[in-house]
């Protein structure tokens, strides 16, 4: 599924955040330093959540290309979902951001479900997908005036 946007900022603003975001995110899950020049494609980690952190799931950098894409995959015991955010300068101070999301279902009873109800989703997925990039461009806005 696609969700696209044209927005206000920079494209050097916007890339700078999503590398902040998954560096803050490693920091947290795994208690370690991530400086910005190590983090790269095939970097993953562990993230644990729930009440008493008995969920996981393993975050991996699947594609980085320095002002133009940034991808992870979320892997749990439900499946796979794939987040790719592509940027694209289409003007002055105007920048296009796509975000895809795939999903791969883990087992028969998952793959019957995402089926069944992927359509009956479509509509709020999209509207869910479009207001996160709209925020994501309003955070990185915000961040960048100050």
């Amino acid at each position: 599924m696609e969700a696209r946007l044209t927005v206000t900022g920079q494209l050097e603003a916007f890339y700078a955040l999503y590398l902040e975001l998954f560096q803050e995110d490693y920091q947290r899950a795994t208690g370690k330093s991530l400086p910005l020049s190590e983090i790269r494609e095939g970097l993953s980690y562990v993230k644990r959540f729930g009440k008493k952190e008995e969920q996981s799931v393993k975050v991996t950098l699947q594609q980085l290309v320095e002002k133009e894409c940034y991808a992870v995959a979320i892997q749990s015991n439900r499946g796979v979902q794939f987040l790719t955010y592509r940027l694209e300068e289409v003007g002055d101070n105007q920048v296009e951001i796509v975000y895809t999301e795939d999903y791969l279902p883990e087992g028969r009873w998952n793959k019957l479900n995402y089926k069944l109800l992927l359509p009956l989703m479509k509509r709020s997925l999209e509207k869910r997908m479009l207001l996160q990039i709209k925020k994501f461009a309003e955070f990185a806005t915000k961040k960048e005036v100050h």
